[in-house]
């Protein structure tokens, strides 16, 4: 008798929250193709530009440097969650209280040649961690996200070279030094903007 009450009590409950249920999204993005060790162990000091595209093909950034040139190649697995629940029980019908999180695994592959198209340097980074998060009360239509991942899904720099000089200033001004030129370095997806070179750009 005992577990049919339990039972009927674990249905009562689910029921429950299936109506108090706003919405529930998840979001999945996977950037880039993943950089396996085997692969990384082939880079050699002094091996030309040709077999490196090669094993990993073309690069997702690249930029020009004072000693030759950089290319990059990233992978990026964004996770985002978001719950929310109707706050009718509580008397606010048109109010939800809402959770948000996000969780970033990624790879980073950094190659530096020289003049003459040779592997000078290569660096690797990698990372596994949450991205952020946040709750609130907003109404049932969910106006703002809980998490904000736009800067970490974005397009690539490479897309926007041609529009860099027709940014209103001051950025139009940092266009010869800015990380995202292809002139001057490059950036991690998901770098703040206030750090860096970037910060010139700030208002």
């Amino acid at each position: 008798m005992s577990l049919k009450i339990s039972k009927l009590c674990q249905a009562l409950v689910l029921a429950l929250l299936a109506l108090a249920l706003a919405g529930c999204t998840q979001w999945r993005y996977d950037l880039g193709d993943h950089l396996t060790h085997v692969n990384l162990d082939k880079l050699q000091q002094g091996m030309p530009l040709s077999e490196v595209l090669n094993i990993f093909g073309p690069p997702q950034r690249i930029s020009a440097s004072p000693s030759g040139y950089l290319l990059a190649w990233e992978h990026w697995q964004v996770d985002e969650d978001s719950l929310g629940i109707r706050l009718g029980a509580l008397g606010a019908d048109i109010l939800s209280l809402d959770w948000g999180k996000a969780r970033i695994r990624g790879e980073f592959l950094l190659v530096t040649f020289d003049r003459e198209h040779h592997l000078s340097g290569s660096t690797v980074s990698e990372w596994d961690n949450l991205a952020g998060g946040g709750q609130g009360i907003q109404p049932f239509i969910g106006v703002v996200s809980m998490v904000d991942i736009d800067d970490l899904v974005r397009s690539l720099p490479q897309h926007t070279w041609g529009a860099t000089s027709l940014q209103e200033l001051p950025r139009a001004l940092n266009t010869q030094s800015s990380p995202l030129s292809g002139q001057s370095g490059m950036e991690q997806r998901g770098t703040p903007p206030s750090i860096g070179q970037k910060s010139l750009e700030l208002r």
